[in-house]
């Protein structure tokens, strides 16, 4: 992937995008994991698309933070970005967040797992105590399969503003996210539900919910939930893929987003 850095907000935050791909521009809003010039769910999604990975403020420099108060400047935030690119949006808690603020601005949209709700009969587990040592079996259906050893390794390799030192990938990966921990903390402790299942019903394009029927960080029951609050959306589940279902079924993925954007 190439990168450039393009500067928002004000007071100004510097904002580093990603870019490969031809094709329709699609926006990649990552999970926190984090963004790195290796990802191979963008390489994957860069086959047929322009695709436009940001990474999100505070996953390098925490101090970003101090800038943007709540999810309403999170939105304004990608609001800004989106104008500076000129693409449509794609990705998960944030992209539901300014699909709601924003919903002209959206053509279609695809939110795989996303946070952002909350059931007590269901809970989305704290991920913050699992962190270092439990995030592996949370996140992924197999930590140990090809899929997912592969794709942590990818991950791990940060650009040099966040190279992590380390011959393990989860151990690696880890190191590299820890600042990003920040910001998942901001916009999702102690609860993640921020007001946006009373947005949720702003949305109006036609949206895709995509959920790895084994996630044991956000149970597949909240896929239900943003189908019923989102007036023009249907789900698909994908089978033996946990919360990290996009890089454990790369291909099956890639195909469900195609098909839908046709």
């Amino acid at each position: 992937m190439t990168s450039r850095t393009v500067t928002l907000w004000d007071p100004p935050i510097t904002a580093k995008i990603y870019e490969r791909g031809d094709g329709s521009p699609l926006l990649f809003l990552h999970s926190g994991s984090g963004i790195t010039p290796s990802d191979p769910l963008v390489a994957a999604l860069a086959e047929k698309h322009k695709v436009f990975a940001p990474r999100h403020p505070g996953f390098v420099d925490p101090d970003e933070l101090d800038e943007l108060r709540d999810v309403h400047d999170l939105a304004l935030y990608h609001e800004e970005l989106v104008a500076h690119l000129g693409v449509h949006s794609f990705g998960g808690m944030v992209a539901a967040e300014y699909a709601a603020h924003y919903p002209t601005r959206v053509s279609k949209l695809v939110l795989v797992a996303p946070l952002g709700l909350w059931n007590e009969d269901y809970p989305v587990v704290d991920f913050f105590t699992s962190f270092p040592f439990g995030m592996a079996d949370l996140l992924w259906h197999d930590a140990q399969s090809p899929e997912a050893v592969a794709a942590m390794t990818a991950m791990a390799q940060g650009d040099d503003e966040e190279a992590s030192q380390s011959d393990d990938p989860l151990t690696a990966l880890m190191l590299r996210v820890l600042p990003g921990l920040i910001t998942l903390g901001k916009y999702l402790w102690p609860l993640p539900d921020r007001g946006l299942s009373r947005r949720l019903r702003l949305i109006s394009s036609p949206t895709l919910v995509v959920w790895g029927e084994k996630d044991k960080l956000a149970p597949p029951q909240y896929a239900d939930d943003f189908v019923k609050a989102i007036p023009d959306a249907t789900t698909a589940f994908i089978a033996d893929a946990g919360h990290m279902a996009p890089y454990e079924k790369t291909a099956e993925f890639v195909r469900l987003v195609d098909d839908f954007q046709r």
